[in-house]
């Protein structure tokens, strides 16, 4: 199945510029596929994606499936993904 990957401000800087693209994957939740992405681009998108105090997801990344935030759907970075899915990747945002 495909799903399309959008990446923007730092985290697209750290998926090689790529603000969108395309992955093959079958049988992936949102958690497999975050780390799917981390081994794929390395350290840097890693750190932006997960604490590196516990490991956990950074609670200020917005990941988006379809416009709906994983935490609001059922189960959450359990939930598997679908062929067509979108997923967009929203790093923390600062400002003041």
């Amino acid at each position: 199945m495909k799903i399309t990957i959008k990446s923007f401000l730092t985290l697209r800087h750290e998926m090689k510029n790529q603000a969108e693209f395309e992955m093959d994957v079958d049988g992936i939740t949102i958690g497999d596929l975050l780390d799917l992405l981390c081994r794929r681009f390395g350290e840097g998108l890693k750190q932006q994606i997960f604490d590196p105090k516990t490991n956990e997801i950074n609670q200020l990344l917005r990941v988006l499936v379809n416009g709906r935030h994983y935490t609001t759907l059922p189960d959450k970075l359990e939930t598997q993904l679908q062929d067509n899915d979108e997923i967009a990747l929203f790093p923390p945002v600062v400002g003041g």
